[in-house]
This record gives C-alpha cells, structure tokens and sequence, in this order.
C-alpha cells in the first residue's frame, strides 16, 4: 500500500514539473533561389563604367535564406548578391513575407556586390522589369524556407582572415589620402579581421545551414568587368558547402572603410583568379571553425528578435546647391540624383537585435557603417559571440565615426548625409536592446 507520504511527494513532484516552462525548440528552414538578372542593362557600384551594361555571366547571383523559429519569436534572414535594394523594394518584401508566412522580423541584407545589377525599375521592360520578379523570388525564397522547418542544433565561433585592409589612410596633419588598392598588403588600422561562423544542423547531425559573417566590400571585380559576379563570397560558398555540407550564407558586416587588397582589378589581369584566392582563404578558415564549434542542444536555444526604427537627422541639406554642386562635378547629374533618390526624408532606419541562446548576437546595422563601429561593438558587448550584419534594410548610405567625419575622405564627406555621431548612436541602442533581450537590464527596478 502506497503511504500518504509517497503520494504527496509524487503529486509535488508532478506539480513541480507542469510549472518549470517547457525550453523552446529551435527550428530552422533554408532556401536557394537564382535571381541573375538578364544582360544588357546597367550594372551596380562604379560610375566609371560609364555607359557599358552587363555582357554576360561569370556565377549566378542568388537569394538565400535562413528562417528561425521557436515558440515565441520568428526571423527570416535572406541574403541576395547585389550592392543594394530600394527602400520601396525592401518594405514590399517586408509586407509580403508577413502576409504570406505570419514573420515580421526580417533581416534583408546585400552582399553589396559591385558585379550586380543597377537599381532600374524598367529593365529589361516596363511590363516585365526583373526588379519585380527578383522581389517575388525573395518572397517566395522565405515562403519556401518557412515550410522547410526542422528541429535543429546551433554553434557559432570565431576565426581570423588577415584579407582587406582600411582605404583611408591618415597621414600624421590629419588629412587623408584614399587607400583603394593595397597589393603589398600594407598594414593598415583599423581593421576587423574577425570571421563569424553559426552552424546549424539536424537533430541527426546532418549540417543544414552555415553562416558566414566578415567585413570587406567584395570589389575585387572592377569597373573593367562587365560580367554578373558576387565576387569573393560566391568563391567562398561552394568551396564551404562541399567541405561541410548544407547551404552557405555570406553576410557583410561594418565595411564603409574595408577594401579587399586586390580592389578593381582587371578581368584581363587575373582578376577572378583573386576572387578565387580570396574566397578559398574565407572558405577554409570557415570549414576551421566550423570543425570546431560546439553545438548546443535545441532545447536550450533561446531565440529573442527586435526590431526597432531609428530617426536619424540629415548631416546636409542635400537641396542645396552648395551640397549639389561639388556631387554632380564629381559623379555627373544623373548618377548624382541616382545616388541621391536613395534617400528618403525624414530618414530612419531599422536596428535589428538577435540573441540565440546565452553566446550568440546579432546586431543589423542599416547602410555602410564604418568598421571601428564594429569593433567597439564587439569589444564592450558582453555577450561572447557578437556579429555585426551590415547594410540591413533601409540603406543609409555611409556612417562614418565621428573622428572619421572630421577628417574626411570618401565616406565620410559628402558621400555620407547622416548627421555626425548617428553611427555611435546605434551601436549605444544596439548594446541595450540585446542586454533588455538577454535580461542583463531590466523592465523594472529591483530594490
């Protein structure tokens, strides 16, 4: 006979365990899709192309997308091989993604490819511009990704790739003198040489989806190449989905100020073999690291998103003639209002904060932000795994650090129309929105 003892032990125990919540079970979905557009028209990046449109194909550019889940919160990650997207495209890709798969955390990051298409809305035609079909591919590549969904395992880690280095060089009066090109490899600060890894994979071990996050503009392609490319990052990907497995995901980071060594090469002077080398060199630091990684279970994979719009007040009047005029000498009329038809007043843009478990964030930065931004990040979060995701959503163009803005050089003078200082202001606001998400701060005050 069961005494009164044992059985009110048991019920406590029962009791016990109905109110401990339940840990969230991490799903993940990943899709591919090509979004090459056809030749002929403009390409993206370089106003010293001129009027050459694009001749052919070197490899496919694509979308690709990683969706997360757990049973509070959803966030499709979607990385595509351009230089940008308008900020019209971004928000119907936005209310597409919502309306067809319930997300509203969406992270829309180029790899900012110089070797893309340009931004028309009218090529090849006005009854069937490929903008429009490549928005539906993006949609549909989150849709496809959502309805793949599988429990999975995560890890990240960290590497080091000594490729790119700082194109302004400040000379010891203060002025700057642009870096472009620097085939010695010179040593030049600052400099993230830091190469974020997160892996996921099935319950079965099987590797499903390993993303890639480093800081450099892929322009190893110059304004000579007249072929669709994603540059180094398309080296980089097969070489990674051979050695590990699953689909592979680049993702820039704080690259306003980061050239590759080999920038605007030639085509006929060996240029894609330096794409090749560069995207080995990533590839197999990230097959290190992923080697590596310790993998967490699914179970204790918290997932917490946020996604918050910034104002940021403009650094110019860009009506102004005294603004206009030193642009359109520069970069000619048309490129000039090209440019700045980007930007919509009153500008903001979106701050995007992602923490996975207790080790990992992720911090989306809206446009071209400077690479000390980066570092400062990573240096005061206190969360071990922080990676910064550049060019997330609205695009702001360049964010210059304060000092950078003093000194000038491109980027940081009348390339960049934020207001000084916009740049710091996000990365303060990113750091306390991941310590409310990861509980370091809290809603109320404890006494």
């Amino acid at each position: 006979m069961v005494s009164r003892i044992g059985v009110f032990s048991f019920l406590c125990l029962a009791l016990t365990l109905f109110l401990v919540p339940a840990q969230a079970e991490l799903k993940a979905g990943v899709s591919v899709a090509d979004i090459t557009p056809p030749t002929g028209g403009e390409m993206a990046g370089y106003g010293a192309r001129g009027a050459n449109v694009s001749k052919g194909v070197h490899d496919p550019l694509y979308v690709r997308t990683l969706v997360l889940r757990d049973a509070d919160d959803a966030l499709a990650i979607v990385t595509v091989d351009l230089a940008g997207l308008p900020n019209d495209t971004i928000r119907t890709v936005k209310r597409g993604v919502k309306n067809r798969t319930g997300i509203d955390q969406v992270m829309l990051l180029p790899s900012h490819t110089h070797s893309g298409p340009g931004p028309s809305k009218d090529f090849p035609s006005k009854e069937k511009p490929w903008l429009e079909e490549a928005t539906q591919k993006i949609i549909d590549s989150v849709v496809n990704a959502n309805a793949s969904l599988t429990p999975v395992s995560y890890g990240a880690g960290q590497g080091e790739v000594r490729e790119g280095h700082n194109r302004r060089k400040v000379n010891s009066d203060g002025s700057v003198t642009m870096f472009w090109r620097n085939e010695d490899r010179v040593s030049t600060t600052p400099v993230d040489h830091g190469l974020g890894v997160v892996q996921f994979n099935t319950l079965d071990g099987d590797p499903l989806a390993t993303m890639v996050n480093f800081t450099c503009h892929p322009v190893i392609l110059g304004p000579k190449n007249l072929l669709f490319s994603a540059d180094f990052p398309g080296a980089m990907r097969p070489l990674v989905e051979q050695a590990v497995g699953g689909t592979c995901l680049y993702v820039n980071g704080a690259c306003g100020d980061i050239n590759p060594f080999m920038d605007k090469s030639d085509p006929e002077q060996g240029a894609f073999d330096e794409v090749e080398k560069m995207g080995k060199a990533l590839a197999d630091e990230t097959i290190r690291v992923v080697k590596a990684v310790k993998m967490h279970e699914p179970n204790a994979s918290d997932l917490t998103v946020r996604t918050e719009v910034i104002p940021v007040e403009p650094r110019w009047d860009i009506a102004d003639p005294k603004f206009l005029e030193p642009i359109e000498k520069q970069y000619g009329k048309a490129l000039a209002k090209a440019y700045l038809s980007r930007f919509e007043l009153p500008m903001k843009g979106d701050l995007v904060t992602v923490t996975l478990g207790d080790d990992l964030a992720i911090v989306g930065l809206p446009g071209q932000f400077f690479v000390q931004h980066s570092l400062d990040l990573k240096a005061r979060s206190a969360i071990p795994n922080t990676f910064v995701f550049g060019l997330c959503n609205e695009q702001l163009g360049y964010l210059p650090t304060i000092n950078a803005a003093s000194e000038g050089g491109y980027g940081a003078g009348g390339q960049t129309i934020v207001a000084v200082g916009a740049g710091e202001m996000f990365v303060n606001r990113a750091l306390v929105n991941l310590y409310y998400q990861t509980n370091r701060l809290k809603d109320f005050p404890e006494l």
